[in-house]
């Protein structure tokens, strides 16, 4: 895996394979623009509320982005999911199968895990991979990621795998 440079749609921060979310754009700047332009009419107008309108969706977009942003992780140790408040660690060595699964109308990555191997504590595609029917026990919306699906799997399963690929990751920190 060193030697392969990996997907656009990943990042390497720190040493970590990152999947990061991707952006609601659609649903996002509409709003913003409607609220600035709600906010320069404050200002013209002579209203000083105006310019806390005007920083609200910059402020909301800073925040959302780098703060609430939920990513998936690949670590030396397994799977973390990271959606503050909560992160959640899925081991390597737990792990039996990933694949892509259609649940509802959400495509999910999902993992079947080992006879034997407790599922972590915060497992949001679960319910879901049951309902659908799917032979998995849990997973992450992979159509949330940035990135196609089949590109982040495929990613996912040559680290399950390539155990020296996981070992050149660095820990897992919560």
């Amino acid at each position: 895996m060193s030697s392969a440079r990996p997907p656009e749609a990943t990042v390497v921060r720190r040493g970590r394979v990152v999947f990061r979310a991707r952006r609601p754009v659609a649903l996002v700047l509409p709003l913003a623009a409607v609220t600035e332009a709600g906010g320069i009419a404050c200002l013209v107008a002579g209203a000083t509320i105006g310019w806390f309108i005007v920083a609200a969706p910059v402020a909301a977009l800073l925040v959302t982005g780098l703060v609430l942003r939920p990513t998936l992780e690949l670590t030396r140790d397994g799977l973390v999911q990271r959606q503050y408040p909560f992160s959640s660690l899925t081991r390597w060595d737990g792990i039996d199968d990933v694949g892509i699964a259609r649940a509802g109308n959400r495509t999910v990555l999902g993992y079947r895990l080992k006879e034997g191997v407790p599922p972590p504590k915060r497992q949001p595609a679960a319910a879901l991979l049951r309902a659908a029917g799917a032979p998995y026990d849990g997973g992450y919306f992979a159509d949330s990621l940035a990135g196609d699906p089949a590109v982040i799997l495929a990613v996912v399963r040559r680290y399950l795998d390539d155990v020296e690929a996981r070992d050149s990751l660095p820990p897992a920190r919560r």
